[in-house]
């Protein structure tokens, strides 16, 4: 596990990549492909966050490289980063860690 996320940080990760499966999820019932992949794309890179490999990446950097790109592709997943932001230490705001 990445010694340099909190358990609130973690736990808050693993909610996102729950809340992502569901929406891929659903996104494959209605068949709309494109979400289900833009989903997928950002998504699948949680996983090394949590591992904590590559070794530089931060919640802040994820949101920045994977969730705001996916957020302006498909702007409905917006409450997705907004939620990973409220239940991170500092509620609202960007990560640091």
């Amino acid at each position: 596990m990445n010694t340099r996320l909190t358990s609130q940080e973690t736990d808050a990760c693993l909610w996102l990549l729950e809340r992502g499966l569901v929406q891929i999820r659903a996104a494959c019932w209605s068949k709309d492909v494109d979400k289900a992949e833009a989903l997928a794309d950002a998504l699948h890179n949680l996983p090394r966050l949590l591992i904590g490999t590559p070794e530089e990446w931060t919640i802040a950097s994820f949101e920045r490289l994977f969730l705001d790109s996916l957020v302006a592709k498909h702007p409905e997943f917006a409450g997705l980063r907004e939620e990973l932001r409220a239940r991170l230490p500092n509620p609202g705001q960007p990560s640091t860690s």
